[in-house]
């Protein structure tokens, strides 16, 4: 029997879910739970991704997350870390320092240019603006950059 365990979190409209178990428990708990609470089924893909906790139920350090999702490049590495930044850590906007941070905190090579990898980001839809946060530009990931890596994360399950 494996000892993994997985946190699920969902929030829909201003009601918010989290069950934490084994993933079969844990799904299947969410499942009844937003049958019985939540609007009509399927309004929500995002309720039935598991964020990937360690064996005594905390989430994943960021070097942890890195290594389960194991981005193809640094333009996935920079969405992978801003869903960690929002999903995990509860951060609703991030800067380009924050990235850089959490990036040396998960102990990865260093972004050749987290401004431009940012920018490019914004123009395919992943993540936008978000004002400004401590002196700097503040981003968010978009519903688009959250499914992008909802995805990854359920394949690295299956």
């Amino acid at each position: 029997m494996s000892d993994e365990k997985v946190t699920l979190k969902v929030q829909i409209g201003g009601v918010s879910v989290e069950v934490s178990g084994s993933p079969e428990y844990a799904e299947k708990k969410l499942d009844e739970l937003i049958q019985k609470y939540g609007p009509s089924r399927g309004a929500s893909q995002s309720a039935h991704v598991s964020i990937p906790t360690n064996a005594k139920g905390k989430p994943s350090s960021p070097s942890e997350f890195i290594k389960k999702l194991s981005p193809k490049n640094q333009s996935e590495k920079a969405i992978v870390l801003a869903y960690y930044l929002e999903k995990v850590k509860g951060m609703d906007k991030f800067t380009t320092s924050d990235l850089t941070e959490v990036g040396r905190e998960a102990k990865q090579p260093r972004f050749t240019n987290i401004s431009d990898i940012v920018a490019k980001q914004v123009q395919q839809g992943m993540l936008m603006g978000a004002g400004e946060n401590e002196g700097g530009r503040a981003y968010v990931l978009t519903t688009t950059g959250e499914e992008y890596v909802e995805n990854l994360i359920s394949s690295k399950h299956e």
